[in-house]
């Protein structure tokens, strides 16, 4: 071999400092390091040696040793140590692997044919193994240095980013990828701020029964991504428990909100969970899990300042009678059942009657009417999310 490999080791210095330059100005990280002279010189001999060696090695037929892929592990483990984030290692992989590609074919000319595909055969198949050992060696100094309940929170961002290092993260924690998500948004209106969130023992405890991606989005929310067979799927007897369990293990009413979507589309997916909870009812221990579908009409309320204004003032002469809004949640949940709702709010049937009659009195809506059951579910759902606390 000979004149496309010898202008690859010509070029090696110069394209090592065109890499650097380009992790500088595409990966933040990488800048903030790169201010320290002595870490910039570190990268950059790391650059050079792989260059250099990838020409060596292909000029005699040899694959990377075991001592490189442990050099090369050993880079990892470093980038780990220092803070890199996991979507930052895999990135650097990506531009690692485009940049090395883009020098072999600015030398390529056209009688360096059989040069280039031995070369570009190599580099396929050793770039996957040296880029295998880097993020074992940064995968295993993570296992070290985080928490947890940290390492999900990440795995849940590079979900919702669509970030290819997902996959490995997953794999390292010992979590199942799939096709399709039941997205779970937990919020907890009183839960106080400035915890620290990553290191919960809350996470943690359930994702040793249950091994699902499971972390604080913010202070008072908690998103659980469940498995789901298709976006139709809506598997509220499946997760009902799960959530019940995370509820009670928290210790604070909270508001939930699910949907069903593909992992392609996990962030849309979130979203709509996310507007679901926020007009979902408190619950002390949830035994309803809201969709869109329970709650299309508060969200649409809620979107339209003067009916909610309105509904406000339905709801306050509702709230005034005692029982009056608990017993419409019942009934309501229980389909209008006089029978089933009477023994579910351990009363007598004349009793409820008694209360349905007197939501007719304070508001002048029936409550068995089309008009009653449209105005005052809404009603009850507002009241019941604490809307106008």
């Amino acid at each position: 071999m000979g004149g496309l490999l010898e202008e690859l080791m010509k070029r090696a210095d110069a394209n090592a400092r065109a890499e650097l330059n380009a992790y500088e100005r595409e990966l933040p990280e990488y800048r903030v390091r790169a201010e320290n002279p002595r870490s910039r010189a570190e990268m950059l001999d790391y650059a050079v040696w792989f260059r250099r060696h990838t020409v060596e090695l292909v000029r005699e037929s040899r694959r990377l040793s075991e001592e490189d892929l442990s050099f090369i592990g050993e880079i990892g483990r470093k980038r780990a140590e220092e803070g890199f984030s996991t979507g930052a290692a895999q990135r650097v992989l990506a531009l690692h692997a485009t940049l090395m590609l883009r020098e072999i074919n600015e030398v390529a000319e056209g009688d360096d044919l059989a040069e280039l595909l031995r070369l570009t055969a190599w580099f396929g198949e050793q770039g996957a193994r040296g880029s295998g050992r880097y993020l074992d060696g940064y995968l295993a100094a993570q296992r070290l240095r985080l928490s947890v309940g940290k390492r999900l929170h990440d795995l849940v961002d590079l979900l919702l980013a669509g970030d290819l290092s997902a996959p490995g993260l997953a794999h390292d924690l010992g979590v199942c990828l799939h096709d399709h998500y039941f997205a779970v948004v937990m919020r907890f209106p009183g839960r106080p701020p400035g915890r620290d969130d990553d290191t919960d023992d809350l996470v943690e405890s359930v994702f040793k029964v249950h091994a699902v991606p499971i972390a604080w989005r913010r202070p008072d929310e908690l998103l659980t991504l469940l498995p789901a067979c298709s976006p139709q799927e809506t598997p509220a007897d499946d997760a009902l428990p799960v959530v019940r369990e995370i509820a009670e293990a928290a210790e604070g009413a909270c508001r939930v909100g699910v949907a069903t979507g593909p992992a392609s589309r996990l962030p849309e997916t979130v979203s709509l969970a996310r507007q679901v909870a926020e007009v979902a009812p408190v619950q002390r221990i949830p035994h309803v899990l809201s969709g869109i579908g329970d709650v299309f009409v508060e969200l649409g309320v809620v979107r339209v300042p003067e009916v909610d204004q309105w509904l406000r003032d339905v709801a306050r002469r509702l709230a005034s009678g005692p029982d009056l809004v608990t017993t419409l949640d019942v009934y309501y949940r229980n389909d209008m059942n006089r029978l089933r709702a009477a023994v579910a709010l351990h009363i007598h049937p004349r009793t409820l009657d008694y209360r349905l009659r007197r939501v007719r009195e304070v508001t002048g809506v029936d409550p068995g009417s089309t008009k009653g059951i449209r105005i005052l579910t809404a009603a009850v759902a507002r009241l019941l999310a604490g809307a106008w606390a």
